[in-house]
């Protein structure tokens, strides 16, 4: 299968990767396998950290179930590039999807370009001088960038001279493709989508040739401003700057990128910044809840990897694209989002999916420990019993699904609000969202906007729940390869069938 790369630049680009990462766990589909590279100069963002650990979990998830193109949960693959280049890059790169940049270990600028050994006086550094600020070159970049694309730009462009690069291009194929994601109101991502496509475009890696890379089909998501931080003009990072950022960076995109044809799809995408986030520069307590313009955003990787005209000849991008998500009018006073208010073509993509994963999500935390005497548990092997309840995959499933929930929570929360469930956010003593519960015990109330249809059902009084056992007591083969698979395939039909049938 081929393979889609995609560069997940900076804060924005680890919590977009995140949202794509549910879309895949809930069965939307890319037609590639993924290959996630997070570049983020922060070695300890929390948004990072998160978006690895599930990155890891669903790897592992993926594995264990081997769905093998059945229609099922987890179904895409995702591998970091590690895995791709195979045994000589694993020992290079390991299996982690965050790569490092070499020479960036914390400290201040100047020590990265060497600044103090520099002629004193001298024409370069009097140069330097000119070019960076005193703040500038004493920044500390242990927590990234904190706003400065020209800091950002020279600090990645050592990326694009790295052997993980290299190990990059070696790897990419002539069907393969390429999506890069990055917020334009920042540092790190405004600086490092130009540098990567352009190294792209010149087909040129540490003096080798690479025609079908600089041929390949490259997207990109460009993410203005969809939030405000509070805070005074002390801080090293504000946004009184954002919209000047903005401006500046998409007039040098149309000059450099759209004019000259570099890029086959450009996705752009923005919010009127109701919501206020906490001004924390990087590091571990920089936690924003999770957003739905970072669904959209992971909307327009799954729209770019199923769009077939697109192509590249001789460096140039043919009829290259422009896209802008919306959504349909919503209340300014109570701006809230649910499936009704996509677009056709968006309900189509996720509305049943992401309602699977959350009834089946639901089913294994409420239901399923008390269902193991079922038919669909115990007649068909292998079975579904409590020392599979116990197995380090069922705990990373559970680990997982958590998260999921979690996700949906904080989306419901945030402005705008995502909410297409009825449900309530479980909320800690430090105000993060720990949990969601279904605010009807009923499973064919959870779905905003939808009224379950009438059925002979209806005469058992029989609960959701119930439906759900129904439905996998029915949906059972004769065998099934694992008990990891037989879970998926199974509760993946049986939650496929009730929607359908109840709800839309």
């Amino acid at each position: 299968m081929p393979k889609l790369y995609v560069f997940a630049i900076g804060g924005t680009g680890s919590r977009v990767v995140k949202s794509l990462t549910m879309l895949l766990a809930s069965g939307v589909s890319t037609g590639y396998e993924v290959v996630p590279i997070i570049l983020d100069p922060d070695s300890s963002a929390a948004d990072v950290a998160k978006t690895e650990h599930l990155l890891n979990e669903y790897r592992s998830i993926h594995k264990a179930v081997a769905p093998n193109n059945e229609k099922v949960f987890f179904k895409n693959k995702i591998e970091s590039l590690g895995e791709v280049i195979g045994a000589v890059g694993a020992n290079a790169l390991g299996n982690e999807f965050r790569l490092g940049i070499e020479g960036l270990n914390g400290g201040k600028f100047k020590d990265f370009i060497d600044y103090n050994l520099l002629e004193d006086g001298g024409s370069n550094q009097a140069l330097v001088d000119v070019l960076f600020s005193e703040s500038n070159l004493n920044l500390d970049l242990e927590v990234g960038f904190q706003g400065n694309p020209n800091i950002g730009s020279v600090v990645l462009n050592k990326f694009t001279e790295s052997e993980e690069f290299n190990h990059f291009a070696n790897s990419f194929s002539n069907n393969d493709r390429i999506f890069i994601i990055s917020s334009i109101f920042g540092g790190t991502g405004a600086a490092g989508f130009p540098l990567i496509l352009k190294n792209i475009r010149q087909g040129q890696v540490n003096g080798k040739n690479y025609d079908h890379l600089r041929n390949a089909v490259v997207g990109a998501i460009t993410v203005m401003p969809y939030f405000k931080l509070d805070g005074d003009n002390t801080d090293s990072i504000q946004s009184s700057t954002f919209y000047s950022k903005t401006k500046a960076a998409l007039h040098y995109y149309h000059k450099n990128i759209s004019e000259s044809r570099d890029i086959n799809a450009l996705y752009y995408i923005a919010d009127d910044n109701n919501n206020v986030y906490k001004n924390v520069v990087g590091g571990t307590g920089q936690k924003n809840d999770s957003h739905f313009v970072e669904l959209a955003a992971a909307l327009a990787i799954v729209d770019f990897a199923n769009d077939g005209s697109l192509s590249t000849h001789e460096g140039n991008a043919q009829n290259p694209k422009y896209k802008e998500f919306g959504v349909n009018d919503l209340s300014a006073s109570n701006p809230v989002i649910t499936f009704k208010d996509l677009s056709h073509e968006t309900q189509n993509q996720i509305q049943l999916n992401l309602t699977q994963l959350l009834f089946f999500s639901l089913y294994l935390e409420s239901e399923l420990k008390d269902k193991l005497s079922a038919p669909f548990a115990k007649e068909t092997a292998p079975v579904i019993d409590q020392n599979f309840l116990s197995s380090v995959f069922y705990g990373r499933l559970l680990r997982f699904l958590d998260q999921y929930r979690i996700w949906l929570g904080e989306m419901k929360r945030n402005k705008i609000s995502f909410s297409p469930y009825n449900i309530a956010e479980l909320i800690d003593n430090q105000g993060a969202v720990i949990g969601v519960l279904p605010q009807n015990a009923d499973l064919m109330q959870l779905v905003s906007g939808f009224a379950q249809r009438s059925s002979i059902f209806k005469l058992f009084k029989e609960k959701s729940y119930d439906l759900m056992t129904a439905a996998l007591n029915e949906h059972r083969k004769t065998k099934y390869p694992t008990v990891e698979n037989k879970l998926m395939v199974q509760s993946h039909d049986a939650t496929a069938e009730i929607i359908t049938k109840y709800l839309f």
